[in-house]
């Protein structure tokens, strides 16, 4: 490992976009999430601090492992918990993150693990690697090595796109089967809504509502335009109209490195709408979409590991196969974390 140095950056323009979206692209594990793009854009958007860990061998770099620093997170406790003077290191939300080599595994490991020893300062309570492909199992003992846990309290529901879409649809639950029935006798049409200034506010608008509806907080509108800006050709947005009237609009990632479309955003901007069956027919629409193209899976986004949770029941409903998210946590605080632990303990216990 003499021959490979390690760093941490404290911003993505520290370093080459091609550079490192080399590395992304050439591996394996590499997404959407990982590129350099993504992490600008968070970078510049939210109250996220940059520590990303690279590996460099003869200048190049052979391995990335994008982290960011941002406020502590309690369930249920969510203005206290962001108020202390206390932080978490994750790698990647929003998206998803992980180390990402292109050089000799073991080598190229033990240095990312090494640069995120100097990561560690004071008021950090632990490190939280989210990732989105079940390939990151390889390093299960090498995070258990370095005094990693493994937390699996979430998933995603994916379908495999490979199959016909007649068998798809028939792998769905009969209340999502008798939405599309119910629209077989409607004028039903869709369009690909330009990434425009006018039609990304309104797409935004719609977005804001939809999440206000469900009492969730919203990503402010220089996300949406950042989105566009710095991933566009990596960003699609459909729109749906039943007899002449639009009803939704649904904003998806495609993720070209995991041969994956992720729904992302929601824009269901009236509640009345939801009568048209939007969300039937834009999932059906984008899977259909999404298998035209070539890609491997469709994603429709994580959620709770809890069949008794809304969204997990009507993601369920679509018949994708549910995905754990693999995560892995380390403390970094002696006191803060048994802390932390323990407050996430209560809120669980009283909660479900």
């Amino acid at each position: 490992m003499a021959d490979i140095a390690v760093s941490v950056l404290d911003s993505i323009t520290d370093a080459d976009p091609n550079q490192w979206n080399n590395v992304v692209e050439q591996s394996a594990l590499g997404s959407v999430f990982q590129r350099h793009e993504w992490l600008a854009l968070a970078e510049a958007t939210l109250d996220l601090e940059p520590k990303h860990v690279v590996a460099e061998k003869g200048g190049n770099p052979v391995g990335v492992f994008p982290n960011f620093v941002s406020p502590i997170y309690v369930p249920g406790w969510t203005k206290v918990s962001t108020s202390l003077p206390v932080r978490e290191l994750v790698s990647v939300d929003p998206g998803f993150g992980g180390p990402v080599v292109t050089g000799s595994e073991d080598d190229c490991l033990d240095a990312l693990f090494d640069g995120l020893e100097r990561i560690s300062g004071f008021g950090t309570l632990h490190h939280t690697v989210r990732t989105n492909d079940l390939g990151y199992v390889r390093y299960g003992k090498p995070f258990a090595k370095r005094g990693y846990r493994p937390v699996n309290v979430n998933c995603r529901f994916r379908v495999h796109l490979e199959r016909d879409w007649d068998d798809i649809r028939a792998d769905m639950d009969a209340d999502r089967r008798r939405a599309l029935r119910q629209m077989d006798d409607r004028d039903v049409t869709y369009r690909d809504v330009p990434l425009e200034p006018e039609p990304l506010r309104e797409t935004y608008e719609a977005y804001c509502r939809n999440i206000e509806r469900a009492g969730g907080e919203t990503f402010d509108f220089d996300f949406f335009e950042g989105l566009v800006d710095r991933l566009g050709d990596r960003v699609k947005v459909f729109g749906v109209a039943v007899d002449g009237r639009e009803v939704g609009r649904y904003l998806y990632l495609l993720d070209d490195e995991q041969s994956t479309v992720h729904y992302y955003f929601a824009a269901i901007g009236d509640e009345a709408h939801f009568e048209d069956n939007p969300s039937e027919l834009l999932h059906a629409h984008a899977i259909q979409w999404a298998q035209a193209r070539g890609y491997r899976y469709y994603d429709f986004g994580g959620t709770g590991a809890d069949y008794r949770d809304g969204v997990f029941r009507h993601k369920d409903g679509y018949g994708g196969e549910a995905i754990p998210t693999c995560q892995w946590q380390k403390g970094l605080s002696r006191v803060g974390w048994p802390a932390f632990r323990a407050a996430r303990s209560f809120y669980r216990k009283t909660t479900y």
